[in-house]
């Protein structure tokens, strides 16, 4: 699974910076890639489907910080926006199906039209 997401950085760092209008479009995506893998490193470790997920979102989460806080103004709350795009594009669903829409790229739109709805929820 890890190298799926690693793969699925680039297109996910581009989908935070995309989400933010304001932004001036440039992410830097090895340090996101660096602490995706670092975050995996101490995700919980072990099967069953709520590791999985929890290391999923662990993955996701600071490669997205990365890329939205290259994108969003000074003092925009990107950690909470991450975190409730993430959050809302992960309900409901398992592991299995996110690792295959990541794999098609599917994800994407899904990912910026929530990333969205959560940049105009939570206020900077």
């Amino acid at each position: 699974m890890r190298g799926m997401i690693m793969l699925a950085v680039p297109a996910l760092l581009a989908a935070c910076g995309a989400a933010d209008d304001k932004g001036n479009g440039s992410s830097t995506p090895a340090p996101a890639a660096n602490a995706a893998a670092n975050a995996s490193a101490s995700a919980p470790a072990g099967g069953g489907e709520a590791a999985g997920l929890a290391r999923f979102r662990a993955e996701w989460l600071p490669a997205c910080i990365g890329g939205a806080r290259d994108a969003a103004p000074v003092g925009a709350p990107v950690e909470r926006h991450c975190a409730c795009a993430i959050d809302k594009v992960m309900e409901g669903r398992t592991l299995a199906f996110l690792e295959e829409e990541q794999d098609s790229g599917e994800y994407g739109a899904r990912f910026q039209a929530h990333m969205r709805a959560c940049i105009r929820e939570i206020p900077a």
